[in-house]
């Protein structure tokens, strides 16, 4: 009986040091001078999930310009998305202009696109940068293998490359693609941002 009781009175007494640890103050040591570097860093995290596009705009093909279509050309724009936190595109940077009169399609089309917004560590929606091209295969060679140019087919990334090689001479339409790779970030900070209207 006499252990129990002692037991009793230990479980007692630490139940009441729990209880004070909990509920006093807390203090924290005096902060030490360090010496050294200050690294401050501005700007937000980027998000843990970037958006999506709603659709597979990469295979439907944009509109073209009647220079585009005249000239058979294959070109590529590169844009930079600026998505918000509903998923639609505020404002555009056209860091890569493809030419032949598509400047304006590119960015209509860029401000038509529909996203899942980005979402950060906690799933909540956030805003979100998104560098992403648009493509013009050669008009005449998509109407020629798909009826229409309405869709871009999966295989056009097994057609040459501009600068690999020949050009496909003994075809109906020579066009070879614009492979060019994404802008470098000097390209991308001197673009000016383009407002939806």
């Amino acid at each position: 009986m006499h252990v129990v009781q002692k037991r009793a009175e230990m479980k007692t007494a630490l139940a009441a040091a729990l209880l004070a640890l909990l509920v006093s103050p807390a203090f924290a040591d005096t902060p030490k001078v360090v010496r050294g570097e200050t690294i401050v860093i501005h700007g937000q995290a980027p998000p843990m999930v970037a958006p999506k596009p709603k659709k597979r705009y990469q295979r439907i093909a944009p509109a073209y310009s009647d220079a585009a279509i005249e000239h058979d050309v294959w070109t590529k724009a590169w844009l930079l998305l600026d998505v918000d936190e509903r998923g639609n595109v505020a404002r555009v940077k056209l860091v890569k202009k493809p030419g032949w009169d598509l400047d304006q399609i590119a960015i209509d089309r860029a401000f038509s696109m529909k996203f899942e917004p980005a979402q950060d560590g906690w799933h909540h929606p956030v805003h979100a940068l998104l560098l992403t091209p648009i493509e013009w295969p050669s008009y005449w060679w998509l109407v020629a293998r798909e009826g229409l140019a309405t869709k871009v087919p999966d295989y056009v990334a097994n057609v040459r490359c501009a600068g690999t090689g020949p050009a496909n001479l003994g075809s109906i339409h020579p066009s070879l693609r614009d492979c060019s790779p994404p802008p470098d970030h000097t390209a991308v900070e001197a673009a000016a941002w383009i407002e939806k209207k």
